[in-house]
Parts: C-alpha cells; structure tokens; sequence
C-alpha cells in the first residue's frame, strides 16, 4: 500500500533545547533522545515533513541566565513560577526563534517549573521538566506528547465545552466516564480532552500515570478526534 504523502511546510524546523545545571539525570535518563524520538513520531502521525534539531544550553548562555535568576523567584512565590516560566519563554527563547527563524522550540530541563510538569506558549514553544516524572522515561514521554497537542492545536477550542469546574481528579475521571462519546472538552489549565486513552487528557495528581500506562497498552497517544484537531491545524497553518 502507498503511503500517505507527508505535508511539507517551507522552514519548519523543531529545535529541542537541553538544559540540566544540576546534572540531574537528563543526560542519564535519555529525556532528550526520548523528546526527539516523541517529536519524530508526532511528525508521522500527523504527515507532516520537517527536520528536529538538538542544542544543548552553557552555563554562559543568556536564557541560563534568566532561567536561575527566575528558579530563585520561584522557591521565594511558587504562584509566580507559571508567569516566571512565560516570562523567560516570551523574552528568550522567542527572539531566539525569531531570529534563527526557527518554528518550534521544545525547551527539555531539569530545573523546577513550579507545580506543573509542563506547559506550551504560543503554538510555539513547550516546556517540559523531569522534576516530578520520579525518574520514569515513559511519563516523561506522555508529557512530551501532551504539550506538543497543545502547541498544535489539540483539543480543538471548537469542540463542545464542558462548563464544570473540577478540583482533583477523581472529579475529572468521573468526568471522562460520563462524558464519553460526546468529543467534549473542559478547561483544567487549559483546554483538555475527556476521551478514553488520549494523552490530552488532564490529571493534577504527579503520582498518577494511568495516561502513561493507557498510551503504553494501545500505543496511540492521541484519540482520533485529537488526532483531527492535529492534522486539521497544519491545513490551516501550512506557512
């Protein structure tokens, strides 16, 4: 059978950002290699050609140098670190892509991003910390996954949204349950999916990888409505 012809965009590039000032095991645990295997499988799930790079930050470089400077604003307001996060993202690593005309940056850190494990900006940028994964390469994975859908459009804000606020995830589970079939979306930091065995999923607990460990046994990290909401933002996105 012929395979599907692959979307070429003119200059789209990924560039996966390593930075481990600690030497707390990115290196070790292979995150960056992982990162760019991720990248490479979300290229072909969604048909699109493009080339992934990898860089790896000095103690010297000027986004190092903000990025210590907001680690110490963090431990001093943990309600600043989300904002101290986009901060350096917006000022550094933008212009960086600007000026480089690189698309996609995947900045992969050992350093603490606060009480997230990751976060996207702009359909840009993703950041992903391997400070709450408890030294687990798979959930590291499922992050990857999780912010490259944000970063492309996933779950679609064109979706039915769910208005209910949920505050553990329990309430979220039951959620999922009720609302299956129904391709809904709620707002949990963001736009997230409800369907069963997608990676777009929300969960607030660090402890739980049941998105991980449902990834691992179908070996699909979207659902096909994500897997749409994917492909249908490179056709509306194709420069």
């Amino acid at each position: 059978m012929e395979s599907e012809k692959k979307q070429k965009i003119s200059g789209l590039s990924y560039n996966i950002i390593s930075y481990d000032p600690r030497n707390r095991g990115l290196r070790n645990l292979g995150l960056v290699e992982i990162t760019q295997k991720v990248v490479a499988d979300f290229l072909e799930l969604v048909g699109v050609d493009a080339s992934v790079q990898c860089l790896e930050c000095s103690g010297r470089d000027e986004l190092v140098s903000e990025w210590k400077t907001l680690e110490g604003r963090w431990r001093r307001n943990d309600n600043g670190a989300f904002a101290g996060q986009l901060l350096v993202l917006e000022n550094k690593v933008t212009s960086e892509i600007q000026s480089s005309k690189i698309r996609k940056a995947i900045l992969v850190t050992s350093m603490n991003i606060g009480e997230i494990i990751g976060a996207f900006y702009n359909n840009r940028i993703a950041i992903i910390s391997s400070q709450k994964i408890e030294h687990n390469p798979e959930r590291f994975a499922t992050a990857v996954f999780h912010e490259l859908g944000h970063m492309h459009g996933a779950p679609s804000t064109e979706r039915k949204k769910v208005d209910r606020k949920v505050n553990n995830d329990f309430q979220i589970v039951e959620l999922e349950k009720e609302m299956q079939g129904t391709n809904a979306i709620y707002e949990s930091l963001g736009e997230h999916c409800l369907n069963l065995g997608c990676s777009m999923r929300q969960r607030l607990c660090f402890a739980d990888w049941s998105l991980t460990k449902e990834r691992l046994q179908t070996g699909r990290p979207y659902c096909d409505k994500c897997l749409d909401d994917l492909k249908d933002f490179f056709r509306k996105n194709p420069d």
